[in-house]
């Protein structure tokens, strides 16, 4: 059998550290949802390790456990999706096994997998909220069978899945040009002043703060879509509405977890819309005050929408440049390397604007480059 492949392997005429890499991507691609989210994680990661020369073969991990089950249900065919997992890394004897949040995938399976295909490498990303305990269980349970996790949150709670040989490394919400197409600031008259898409189905908060805001703003256009009993927008439906707004709200469950914001803010910026999100997090180091537009409540967001309606110049400067500084800075592509070079220990990773949000364990191993 040939050897396992390595990227120093690679000759510096072939287009990147990252060519060749064979990679099943285990994650949740939605197939069932015939394309209602198109611009999901799954599928953006999928094209940004492609576009860094890697073959992908996709593992639809609940669409699997789905078809596997006698009564079409992922409880009830989990195991044999497990099972499945297994030979697909088998078949295929990837250099990488990249998991997305992968909840239903046992640290058996891994184990075993890393048993029959030697010198693989394991890595995991996670987009969801991390303060909710039960939520991140299954990090805690799986990283000693990881050699990286990344995730969309910073600080302390990302430190606490950490060990000295699995980091764990903060990656913002990336954005692709063919999915984040519109330059939606090219629009001079859009039918929304400001839109929200989201959910405040066991979100008090939120949706006492959209109420809120409505009062707050009652001369303005808004448009509301899944909160206060309107109906959600997916698809092609949700492009054409973000096609048509000046402004949109990035309004998380929670504005006071370092670096968190939910991927609603790379949809945002990356369509070229200016996109107003609470100030706390310190999202301000990924994003400045001319790129997004920071409030710190809601007669403080009241009043810069007022000011932006009245001065639409200054908010196509602020839509240009967080559009601009999205798509250079938070492509999928350079996502994607940064959690291919985190994952195989190349130090390319230190090359994203981000890469000192990696932690190894410990405080004092915040940064070393192990292995």
């Amino acid at each position: 059998m040939p050897a396992q492949f390595s990227p120093t392997q690679l000759s510096p005429a072939q287009a990147g550290p990252f060519s060749g890499l064979r990679v099943v991507h285990a994650a949740n691609y939605q197939f069932a949802k015939d394309g209602l989210v198109f611009f999901n994680p799954d599928q953006k990661l999928h094209q940004g390790l492609v576009q860094n020369g890697c073959y992908v073969y996709p593992f639809s991990i609940n669409d699997r456990a789905r078809m596997l089950s006698p009564t079409g249900s992922k409880t009830f065919g989990k195991g044999r999706a497990n099972k499945a997992l297994i030979k697909t890394c088998v078949n295929v004897h990837p250099d990488i096994l990249m998991l997305g949040h992968a909840q239903y995938i046992r640290k058996e399976t891994l184990e075993e997998i890393r048993n029959r295909v030697p010198g693989i490498r394991i890595g995991l990303w996670y987009f969801d909220a991390m303060w909710v305990p039960k939520n991140i269980e299954h990090l805690h349970d799986r990283n000693k069978f990881l050699d990286a996790i990344f995730a969309t949150s910073g600080g302390e709670l990302l430190r606490s899945v950490s060990t000295p040989d699995c980091p764990a490394a903060f990656i913002p919400n990336p954005v692709d040009p063919a999915i984040e197409r519109l330059r939606t600031f090219e629009n001079p008259d859009p039918k929304y002043d400001v839109v929200f898409f989201g959910c405040d189905k066991r979100a008090p908060e939120r949706k006492q703060f959209l109420q809120d805001l409505i009062r707050a703003l009652p001369d303005a256009r808004l448009g509301i879509f899944g909160s206060l009993g309107n109906p959600y927008a997916f698809g092609h439906k949700k492009e054409l509405i973000l096609a048509s707004t000046r402004m949109a709200l990035n309004l998380n469950r929670r504005n006071d977890v370092e670096l968190y914001s939910s991927d609603r803010i790379a949809q945002l910026t990356g369509n070229g819309i200016v996109t107003l999100t609470p100030a706390g997090s310190g999202l301000e180091s990924l994003y400045s005050s001319e790129e997004v537009v920071y409030f710190d409540s809601v007669d403080d967001l009241a009043r810069k929408v007022d000011h932006l309606k009245n001065h639409d110049d200054e908010a196509l400067e602020i839509a240009k440049a967080g559009w601009k500084k999205t798509h250079e800075a938070y492509s999928v592509a350079s996502v994607a390397a940064f959690i291919l070079g985190v994952t195989i220990r190349h130090e390319s990773y230190r090359l994203a604007e981000w890469s000192d949000h990696v932690y190894w364990g410990s405080p004092q191993a915040n940064s070393k480059l192990a292995g």
